[in-house]
């Protein structure tokens, strides 16, 4: 047999054990990688090991969740991709019939079940179109975490720009996300007020993974440069050494009934009690730029932690009904000092949204800040592997 009939033989061999290894889609749907033109790595984020000092796991009464975590291996991606159809409601990608399986974030199977291409409410869009917001798109969290860093890292990409100017897919944005993008200073023009109830048949679009959440656990540093380069761009006005309370106001998803009672009593401790969502982005960065230490219950506000200097403490109240990771993979990003206490809720639910029906025990947040603060958090650091 002629060695190039072998040569031949070979690689298709190869080819197919990787066609086999590749997780399977399920029926009527699709992967990324098997329906891409191109797919370009932005970044490969390795699995760490939280380590938290044993001084620290031995605290009296310490119930930190997190012990041993380890953050996700995960690869951040773009796949530029051809004629398919982005439904507004759902953000999920179909092509040829199939929901593209990577960008069913977080729908419920019902939804994934009846979603269909309907020609009724499709529009057409020409260009290079960008899918970067969730379905959570005026979320503090799911903004900064999930839709500047596409931003970011595809418009400081030359191979992702050369095909030509990108369009940003978004909803109509409030003023507090047109600050994020006057500070980070991003390219490319904004598909305004993409239309809830819409479909968009997209000729070329660039899809990347972290939109649908692929670093929300992982040691990103594409995701930590965004707060880097926003606070760039921010005069410093404050000096070092504030102590601040994000205070959720006692409303909204995961509500603590007795939250201002814990707001009195750290404020006569001498913290800062902020409520984010009043200020401009600017003067959150500034804010938390100056903490030498956050303490907050698990939200969208804590997102500011990002701005935190290496060394800052940050001490995290878990709703025991809604344990996420998701700050303590921000910590490890910065190298803050970081420590977290479960609590129980009383929550006759498992839903993240479901409120604190019990309260907070406030006399034990006061001694664990105390102790925190006098003795001093240790670092959260990471080992050299997953082990």
């Amino acid at each position: 047999m002629p060695v190039s009939h072998v040569v031949s033989g070979t690689i298709m061999v190869f080819s197919l054990l990787r066609r086999l290894r590749r997780p399977q889609a399920p029926p009527g749907r699709v992967r990324l990688a098997e329906i891409a033109d191109s797919s370009l790595l932005l970044e490969a984020c390795p699995a760490r090991t939280a380590c938290f000092a044993p001084a620290d796991v031995r605290r009296p009464g310490a119930s930190n969740p997190f012990l041993g975590w380890v953050s996700s291996p995960v690869g951040l991606t773009a796949h530029v991709l051809r004629d398919v159809v982005y439904d507004v409601d759902s953000r999920v990608l179909i092509k040829d019939g199939n929901l593209v399986a990577e960008t069913c974030y977080l729908q419920s199977p019902e939804t994934l079940a009846a979603l269909r291409v309907d020609r009724a409410r499709l529009e057409c869009h020409a260009g290079v179109a960008v899918p970067c917001s969730d379905h959570w798109p005026s979320n503090y969290y799911h903004w900064m975490m999930h839709a500047l860093p596409v931003m970011v890292a595809l418009s400081d990409r030359p191979e992702i720009r050369r095909r030509g100017p990108l369009c940003w897919l978004l909803p109509d944005l409030l003023p507090w996300q047109r600050q994020t993008l006057e500070l980070l200073g991003v390219r490319g023009g904004i598909q305004g007020g993409v239309a809830a109830g819409r479909q968009y048949r997209l000729d070329r679009v660039v899809y990347c993974n972290i939109v649908a959440g692929a670093a929300d656990f992982a040691l990103s540093r594409l995701c930590q440069s965004v707060f880097a380069r926003m606070a760039s761009r921010v005069p410093v006005t404050r000096r070092r050494g504030l102590r601040l309370y994000v205070d959720r106001g006692g409303v909204g998803n995961r509500a603590i009934p007795n939250e201002a009672a814990l707001a009195a009593a750290l404020a006569a401790e001498g913290f800062c009690v902020v409520r984010p969502e009043r200020m401009t982005v600017a003067e959150q960065v500034d804010l938390f730029r100056a903490a030498a230490m956050v303490v907050g219950p698990l939200g969208a506000g804590m997102t500011n932690i990002g701005f935190c200097r290496p060394g800052t403490m940050v001490y995290e109240l878990v709703p025991d009904h809604h344990v996420n990771p998701c700050f303590l993979a921000m910590a490890m990003r910065g190298h803050l000092n970081y420590w977290a206490d479960l609590y129980p809720a009383g929550a006759t639910g498992r839903e993240h949204v479901t409120r604190w029906e019990g309260g907070i025990d406030v006399a034990r947040v006061l001694r664990r800040v105390a102790d925190l603060w006098s003795r001093g958090a240790r670092p959260v650091l990471v080992s050299d592997g997953a082990g």
